[in-house]
């Protein structure tokens, strides 16, 4: 009688696959306790539990919207789109329960460069943060499901100063001069929102934590990239412009507000690529590659793999070439795959496989 033999690779699959529902149910079970703790918090890597999880799956976020407006609250300036068809934008996979449809985005800024965050990195904040905001389908809306934790998720991204600006965030921008006073809105040219932020599927935080306003009390669930995004001194001024309901300037984080420390609940850094990450953010290459940065950010390369360098190479030619831009110069073709070989060497030592 012949008996089937299973494939090693299978079988690590399978036990991969195991481990990564474990540690999902896991993550579900704080958030009975956990959820209802004040959120933001401070993140600081060497605090947070290394964990594996399913890759994040992206949904729909390339296409383009129907519509889409723009609106100062006179709290902060709110994002919102709409598709013509069933298919919105959403999110699935990893540390979640079923799918969750993309609801609005919105900013988060201070009175100067250095207290725009809500979370605190290390116990400093950066000039702006950016928050996506998801509903589980399951509850239909979002004023159902805010009130249930795992009921929404909030992606989060840092951005950084840079000395160019960043383009892909200009039509914002440059659309904010519209809308200085509050309770106004206007409309913006539809573009697919995956070009205000990046897709992540590793290298990333996640905790509970609840907001208030009010006596509203909203769980939530957060995942926040350890990948900067980037934008220059005066992108970050025009959010500085803005009027709140009092007719002053407004700035969307007050004095007051402090971010709680880590310590007391889970921070987890899921599916992280450097075990021995002492960085709680991820470094940013050279300015002059900050563009090419941001369109293979996106792409999958296999950084512990001999031909790492040449896969990044040759997604920078072909993303470049989509987008009719000038060709790479030869000098920084160099310049990159002497950075991709110095980064897959730090990887191939990292995981024992350079001898």
């Amino acid at each position: 009688m012949s008996q089937t033999s299973i494939p090693p690779e299978a079988d690590e699959q399978r036990s991969s696959s195991a481990i990564s529902l474990q540690n999902e149910a896991l993550v579900w079970s704080l958030a009975p306790t956990e959820a209802y703790q004040p959120a933001p918090i401070d993140i600081t890597v060497c605090r947070a539990v290394q964990l594996e999880l399913e890759p994040l799956r992206w949904n729909n976020y390339e296409l383009l919207p129907a519509s889409m407006k723009l609106t100062n609250t006179g709290e902060t300036v709110i994002l919102s789109a709409r598709w013509d068809s069933e298919q919105c934008p959403s999110l699935e996979g990893g540390p979640l329960e079923g799918r969750y449809l993309f609801s609005q985005l919105h900013f988060h800024w201070g009175l100067s460069a250095l207290d725009g965050s809500e979370h605190t990195i290390d116990g400093y904040r950066l000039p702006l943060e950016l928050h996506v905001i998801h509903f589980a389908e399951r509850f239909g809306d979002q004023d159902t499901a805010q009130a249930s934790p795992g009921g929404v998720l909030c992606l989060v991204y840092f951005f950084n100063l840079k000395s160019n600006p960043n383009r892909f965030v200009e039509p914002v921008v440059e659309a904010l001069e519209r809308i200085l006073l509050p309770e106004s809105y206007t409309k913006l040219e539809p573009f697919p929102l995956i070009d205000l932020f990046h897709a992540f599927t590793d290298e990333y935080f996640l905790y509970w934590g609840c907001t208030r306003n009010g006596p509203q009390v909203t769980p939530l669930l957060w995942l926040l990239s350890r990948t900067q995004e980037p934008l220059d001194f005066r992108q970050l001024k025009q959010f500085n412009r803005l009027l709140d309901r009092r007719m002053r300037p407004r700035c969307s984080l007050q004095p007051s507000d402090t971010a709680r420390p880590s310590k007391g609940r889970h921070l987890f850094h899921v599916n992280p690529r450097t075990p021995m990450s002492v960085s709680t953010l991820r470094i940013e290459p050279p300015e002059k590659f900050a563009q090419t940065r941001w369109l293979v950010d996106r792409q999958p390369i296999d950084w512990s793999s001999p031909d790492a360098c040449r896969q990044y190479v040759r997604l920078v030619r072909e993303e470049l070439a989509k987008k009719k831009q000038p060709p790479v110069e030869e000098d920084e073709v160099q310049c990159l795959e002497d950075r991709c070989m110095i980064t897959t060497r730090a990887v191939q030592a990292g995981t024992g496989l350079e001898r």
